[in-house]
């Protein structure tokens, strides 16, 4: 079919250092059969170790749709070649779920179990079960403590991933401990104290967080804000207005609505969810930036 196309062939990408082609074989081939001298490329520097795992996402993107068998496969083989990469980065590389990728990991013998491992953002964290425990732990104080800190900050701080940060405030809105059970034990016994005082200290700032303002319904907030000249009497404000309207539901009705999710579609709901949170964070992050920027330059005047 590409042989018969007169335009130019898209480019294809070849490993600089070894001058391999790691996607774009049929359109190399259909170039030759055409009589073509020259094809263009992007040209890649990267660990030959990785070029299997470049070859996967790139296929998986824009080629021959894989089989669900071909990508078990796929993220076999990317784990026995880097196995210091995490569930989630092999899984957005082989389109899986994270999940799947942690069984084959686990039933794979060939893969190494390291207590590292690469995240997406390309950082090193411990994978270790005290170190990921002490990292939720720490992580859910940093949400109560500081509920305006968007999930980046909080995920940075404690030194886990963003999905964990996601699945720590997750656990902590349905009153859960941000380390699910059976997670973290100790091969050796903890300090004096030092295995109590850190749960304890959660469960004080939750009984606070539910206490205070941020534990009850935001409809008296909203109506103050619906009253406010400044927002009902501009577009923005309107619109604005009308964003959190939609926000203004019953934390009941949230908790049945949950229960209403087909699982098919659990998954698309929940990273659609996570996305308009973070979006929310973000926006909230920029507001208090802008107005503190405001009250500087107010007062230097």
């Amino acid at each position: 079919m590409l042989v018969v196309l007169d335009e130019e062939l898209p480019p294809i990408v070849v490993h600089r250092p070894t001058g391999r082609v790691v996607d774009g074989m049929h359109r190399l081939a259909a170039a030759r059969a055409r009589g073509d001298r020259t094809i263009s490329a992007y040209l890649l520097d990267v660990p030959e170790r990785s070029l299997f795992t470049v070859a996967v996402s790139l296929n998986v993107s824009h080629g021959k749709p894989l089989t669900h068998n071909d990508r078990l496969a796929a993220a076999v083989r990317i784990l026995k070649e880097n196995p210091a990469l995490s569930d989630r980065y092999v899984a957005s590389v082989a389109a899986l779920s994270p999940r799947t990728v942690s069984r084959v990991r686990r039933s794979t013998v060939e893969v190494a179990h390291l207590n590292t491992r690469i995240g997406l953002d390309g950082k090193q964290r411990r994978t270790d079960a005290d170190s990921v425990a002490s990292g939720r732990q720490y992580a859910g104080e940093l949400i109560l403590q500081r509920p305006g800190a968007s999930l980046r900050e909080i995920a940075q701080a404690a030194g886990i991933s963003l999905g964990t940060a996601h699945d720590v405030k997750r656990r902590l809105t349905l009153g859960r401990s941000p380390v699910p059970e059976g997670r973290g034990a100790r091969s050796d016994p903890p300090e004096a104290g030092e295995a109590v005082q850190r749960p304890q200290r959660l469960r004080r700032l939750q009984r606070e967080t539910a206490d205070g303002p941020l534990g009850r319904e935001p409809t008296e907030l909203l109506d103050r804000l619906r009253k406010d000249p400044a927002l009902r009497l501009s577009q923005t404000g309107r619109f604005l207005l009308r964003c959190f309207a939609v926000q203004d539901v019953d934390s009941s009705a949230w908790t049945r609505l949950a229960t209403t999710i087909p699982p098919h579609s659990a998954g698309g709901v929940v990273r659609l969810a996570r996305a308009c949170a973070d979006r929310w964070i973000r926006f909230a992050d920029n507001v208090e930036r802008e107005a503190r920027a405001r009250e500087r330059s107010g007062a230097s005047v």
